[in-house]
């Protein structure tokens, strides 16, 4: 039944306004939000285009994209065949009414569909970047800025420049008596955190505001109090203008320029009318990380023609180290229509239960934000686990040999000590040493992992399914503890990954890294060519690069030869293509997967390898730039979990334990969690900040005490505005924990140094007799009347009071939470894997991913990687699959190229590429002149000679530019034959041509092989007899590629070209650019080579069909994502290979139609099946 103040999909919508609609966890807020959006398109006729829907992550912009449009499928399939599943109620409402106004949905949501692309779902800053560019000059903002994902260099330059500046003159201008004098580097680490606090919270307040009646503590002066708040000004302002000479923009700067732009007296009117004509539904999605200038933005933007509906859970407000703002959750919901979710879709009804008795009333932070019950659907499981209860907590008792070296705090015995009582004391009275705690813990949760991996089961009797490890996750604070969990499972033998769990290059494998490209810097400098003998590349044995051993100076030797000859492949290779080799020579694979956590290690390598190859694209880079390219992003890496390409990856696609940090957790969801480090409250770094009246204040003097004012402003009162801020952060954090669970959740409690104030100390403890939330308050800093009576609530129970406290709690859900204690040792018995039933068929090394990790063949592959097995084994020196291969490469590399048979004899048209350069250096020129020229340009020679004099900038190719600019004139201008239609690729606009299609595509599911010969077995049950291709099919069924294939498939298509199609519609058809010279250099009729007969055997040479396959299958898939309604019979358009050098523009010559130096071939749509079927599969269908 639904509650008066439930949201209601099935209830009437909102013609215009504002409604909040607020969710808790596992209540279905993203799909409540797509049926809504679904909704308004097919009753209110909201166009995909005057569609915005607002989120702050890419991945969560990607996943609502993803699922708002299945959703319109599915709501256009209820509409067709007129029945509601069972699992979408809402979509009744589709069907309600006469039959017009049904067919009026039904056009709706197929427009919505067919136009999906135009809506606007995006992040808060990707709308910013896409309204500012709509608004133009209306917006203020300066036009060309480049958006930069980091500005922390521009950061750190300006403050080095500023502490250079005032310490030169005056070594202790901006210390102070509490810290070391003459400490630059201190000092500039704090000046640094302060810019960054304020850079990164737009619309905070600085503090503190140096005037009449403050006085800085500690004996200093208010004149260094002043100066300091003034560098902390103006290094604010520097940043600023040093990102605007440099035409930069940061990611916040996007925000404050679009409010700027509609609260703007002279202009705003105009910017907000033309937001307002673009979108007719406004949607903004985890509004609880809202700030207060992402929220004026909307507030101002958006009136009453149309609708606003925000959707967030303020119990899941974890992100103020981000500048997320709860407080402006809060003020902009006040007072507003609010509907709620209160059906919880995600777990068992009595862990719901169990959760809800735990902390249920709990205020997290504010009165506002209180934890109220929700209910499950009457589908839920009751108990999915029956061995055990859903809520279990486990707490470590002050046993004797837990305890820390410090005394007992006597003044906690209420009557003199007896030796009996203190005895008690010491039992139950003293603080546990925190990592002893921890060691306990880290033994207790192995224990319980392996006892839940043995012995319990989902359900019972024949439908019994045993717990894997991929069912559980382990929730921790930081990525430290993720480490401790991590290697406390590894030794009890259990399979475990690390999940989002920091920047790859905060790790040990950017420490090898660095040493190995330190020595391949200074190969002649023995001390670091032993440092990097001693790392993972070389993986040498101590002994053997010991200076006092025999036969160490020329073991030394021979590597520095070694990393002198791989800092010379650096030099000539792309990164990715160097490291490829790195990797097969030093047989880095076998060394560290011979190791139960080298599987971790090698993704680390590869990860770093990979991002450094996407910062220096391209070759030629020096191991120095690579070195100091590697410095920077160790530099730039931090504590946050949304990093980017830098997020570390999982290590293993295997069943594994996860072990993610509390905040990468939020939106997901386990079988069975675990947390085992929530009773420690983190220590405060960095400045602080809090609330105070007008709004988010930072505190940038936060090392400088100072006082005057009264108690909220001394610095005694900023402290405790911060910590109850940060208070609320942990408790709210642990809620999100608390609510991953879908079938059990266990935690973890110890009385360690940090817990007393703890978030999870606070819901246990601060409880009455019957184990109801008190809610203790912190002291009121307004009122507070001397800075001894600022107090936030702590707890410190003797382990008596433990156990009378939990037991009330448990004795609110009888039967549904269990309490236990940790033992200070605990002996782990070693898993000892799955039953042989379910073991995994093959483990080489160790289990990689999902598939063997000695499989030679399992690699990133490519055309160019295939075709070269052919007459020699796979080269990790071929152009790196990782790195898809783009135009030129794939192109033979001598300059004379293949010759093909001669033709008759032609007297006709100049040939102006005829005897120009060849080779990969002059192909891949080509392909980025035909890549990038404007092919209906209204001068195309103009348009091509500056592309190509451009190109030839950059490219270091002998060939005279006018030459090859009239060449490619008169290629664009040569009909493409009849899959074409007779066009030229001067006739196709850019919007008909997507260049340098990129692809990546996981061949057998990623785990299994594919033998190339299946390929040629394909084609042969699917090509027309009479085929061209036939023959080719014969050779590569009958083994041409000595190879099978596993891992990815990558590449880059030239160019796909939209055909317009006979009868309407478009087909799409795959162009490769060739530059491949084909006749004999001086030729007196190079033409007739270019015959469209003789390109075939030239093709097969070149195994070009292979490749124009592989292309197809990746067109198909791309196709089928992204075209609506489509067909390979009737969108895919075949194959066009141009050989641009036969190409001579209109006076090309013909036969049978097809123009001389172009290639055209239409494999069968079931061909393209069948391959997409093996490559998916790994089996001929």
């Amino acid at each position: 039944m639904t509650q008066q103040n439930e949201l209601d999909l099935k209830g009437a919508l909102p013609l215009s306004g504002r409604l909040v609609v607020e969710a808790s966890a596992g209540t279905g807020k993203t799909y409540s939000l797509t049926a809504l959006v679904v909704r308004y398109v097919a009753e209110r006729n909201v166009a995909a285009s005057e569609l915005l829907v607002v989120t702050f992550t890419r991945a969560a912009a990607g996943e609502l994209r993803d699922r708002t449009r299945k959703a319109l499928f599915d709501a256009r399939q209820v509409v067709v065949s007129g029945e509601v599943p069972e699992r979408h109620p809402w979509m009744g409402s589709l069907l309600a009414g006469h039959e017009g106004e049904i067919e009026a949905r039904l056009n709706n949501i197929e427009q919505a569909i067919s136009t999906f692309d135009d809506a606007t779902i995006t992040t808060i800053h990707g709308f910013c970047q896409q309204a500012l560019r709509q608004l133009g000059l209306r917006s203020g903002a300066r036009l060309g800025s480049e958006l930069v994902e980091n500005t922390r260099d521009v950061v750190d330059e300006v403050c080095r420049d500023l502490v250079v500046q005032r310490l030169a003159p005056q070594a202790g201008a901006l210390s102070w008596p509490a810290m070391k004098r003459n400490a630059p580097n201190k000092v500039l680490t704090q000046l640094t955190e302060a810019v960054n606090a304020l850079l990164n919270n737009p619309g905070a307040h600085p503090a503190p505001q140096v005037a009449a009646g403050i006085v800085p503590a500690n004996h200093d002066t208010i004149e260094r109090l002043a100066d300091w708040v003034a560098v902390v000004d103006e290094a604010v302002k520097r940043v600023r203008e040093r990102r605007s000479d440099r035409h930069e923009l940061g990611y916040d700067d996007l925000v404050t320029q679009l409010r700027d732009a509609v609260t703007d007296e002279a202009n705003g009117e105009e910017a907000r009318r033309m937001l307002q004509s673009r979108y007719r539904l406004v949607l903004v999605d985890e509004f609880q990380d809202t700030d207060p200038v992402q929220w004026q933005i909307f507030d101002r933007a958006f009136g009453d023609g149309q609708v606003v509906i925000t959707v967030g859970d303020p119990k899941q407000a974890i992100y103020r180290f981000r500048g997320a703002d709860v407080h402006a959750y809060l003020r902009a919901t006040s007072g507003v229509d609010k509907k709620e979710l209160l059906t919880n879709f995600r777990s068992d009804r009595e862990l719901v239960e169990a959760t809800l008795g735990l902390i249920g009333g709990v205020h997290l932070g504010d009165s506002r934000i209180a934890v109220t019950p929700v209910r499950t659907p009457e589908s839920a499981p009751v108990r999915a686990l029956p061995a055990g209860a859903p809520l279990q907590i486990r707490w470590v008792p002050r046993l004797a040999e837990l305890l820390g070296n410090k005394p007992p705090t006597w003044e906690r015995i209420e009557k003199p000590a007896t030796k009996s009582r203190l005895a008690e004391y010491v039992t139950l009275g003293s603080k546990v040493s925190s990592p002893r705690a921890r060691r306990a813990i880290l033994g207790d949760l192995a224990r319980t992992v392996v006892e839940l991996l043995e012995n319990e089961h989902y359900g019972e009797g024949t439908s019994a399914r045993r717990v894997t490890p991929g069912d559980i996750a382990v929730l921790v604070p930081s990525h430290a503890n993720a480490e401790q969990v991590v290697g406390a499972l590894n030794r009890a033998g259990v399979p475990v990954v690390r999940t989002r769990t920091g920047s790859v290059f905060a790790t040990a494998a950017a420490q090898q890294w660095r040493v190995l490209l330190a020595a391949l810097e200074r190969p002649a400098y023995a001390p670091l060519v032993r440092a990097a003998g001693l790392g993972v590349f070389l993986h040498e044995a101590p002994a053997s690069l010991d200076p006092d051993s025999p036969g160490s100076t020329a073991r030394v030797a021979e590597l520095q030869q070694l990393c002198a000859r791989w800092a010379d492949l650096l030099a000539d290779h792309s990164v990715l293509t160097w490291y490829d080799h790195v990797r097969a020579e030093s047989g880095l694979v076998e060394h560290l997967l011979a190791d139960l956590t080298g599987e971790r290690e090698l993704t680390d390598l590869d990860h770093i390898a990979e991002v450094l190859a996407s910062e220096l694209p391209g070759s030629g880079h020096s191991a120095a730039a690579v070195r100091r390219c590697l410095e920077r992003l160790v530099g730039e890496s931090d504590g946050s979990d949304d990093l980017g390409p830098q997020m570390r990856r999982i290590d293993s696609d295997a069943e594994a334990v996860q072990v993610t940090t509390l905040h990468a957790c939020k939106g997901l969801q386990y079988p069975i969690v675990l947390i085992p480090f929530s009773w420690s409250m983190p220590s405060n770094k960095g400045p602080l900040i809090y609330n105070g009246a007008e709004g988010r204040v930072i505190d940038v003097a936060t090392k400088q005490g100072w006082a005057g004012g009264g108690i909220p402003e001394s610095d005694k009162g900023r402290e405790h505005r911060s910590n109850i801020e940060r208070r609320a952060d942990q408790l709210r954090l642990l809620y999100v924990g608390l609510t991953r669970g879908e079938h059990r959740t266990v935690v973890w409690w110890a009385p360690g140094k940090d817990a007393p104030k703890s978030a999870l100390t606070i819901v246990l403890f601060d409880r009455d007799e019957h184990g109801v939330p008190l809610n203790t308050p912190p002291t009121d800093v307004d009122s507070a009347v001397t800075k001894s009576a600022l107090k936030i609530p702590s707890f410190e129970p003797t382990d008596t009071e433990v156990a009378a406290k939990l037991a009330a709690l448990s004795g609110r859900v009888p039967g549904l939470i269990d309490v236990s204690t940790v033992p200070a040792r605990t002996a782990v018995s070693r898993w000892g894997g799955p039953p042989a039933a379910t073991a995994p068929a093959t483990l080489a090394i160790a289990d990689a991913g999902g598939r063997s990790a000695a499989n030679p063949a399992w690699r990133r592959w490519s055309f160019t990687g295939i075709s070269r097995t052919r007459d020699e084994p796979y080269s990790p020196m071929s152009p790196s699959p990782a790195a898809p291969v783009v135009g030129g490469l794939d192109e033979p590399g001598n300059v004379d190229d293949v010759a093909a048979p001669r033709h008759t004899p032609l007297s006709g048209p100049a040939v102006p590429l005829a005897d120009v350069a060849a080779g990969t250096a002059f192909g891949t020129l080509v392909h980025e002149v035909l890549e990038k020229f404007n092919p209906t340009s209204a001068d195309l020679d103009v348009e091509l000679l500056e592309v190509v004099e451009a190109a030839l900038r950059r490219n270091r190719v002998p060939v005279d530019a006018g030459v090859l600019a009239r060449g490619l004139v008169l290629a664009a201008n040569t009909p493409l034959g009849p899959l074409a239609g007779g066009l030229r690729l001067a006739d196709i606009d850019r919007a008909d041509r997507l260049a340098e299609l990129e692809f990546d595509l996981p061949l057998a599911s990623g785990s299994g092989q594919i033998a190339s010969a299946d390929i040629g077995r394909v084609l042969l049950a699917t090509l027309d007899g009479a085929d061209a291709m036939r023959p080719y099919a014969v050779e590569l069924a009958a083994g041409r590629f000595a190879v099978d294939l596993a891992g990815f498939l990558q590449g880059s298509i030239d160019a796909v070209l939209r055909i317009p199609a006979a009868g309407g519609g478009h087909r799409y058809l795959v162009v490769d650019y060739k530059t491949n010279r084909l006749h004999a250099r001086g030729a007196a009729d190079p033409l007739a080579s270019y015959h469209p007969d003789l390109l075939v055997p030239a093709m097969e040479h070149s195994d070009y069909p292979l490749q124009a396959l592989l292309y197809s299958v990746a067109l198909h898939r791309y196709l089928r994502w992204r075209l609506p309604g489509y067909e390979p019979s009737k969108h895919l358009g075949g194959i066009a290979y141009l050989f641009v050098r036969g190409m001579v523009g209109a006076a090309t010559p013909t036969h049978d139609g097809v123009p001389y130096g172009v290639f055209s071939w239409q494999p069968p749509a079931a061909a393209v099946l069948a391959l997409e079927e093996l490559f998916a599969t790994g089996r001929a269908a």
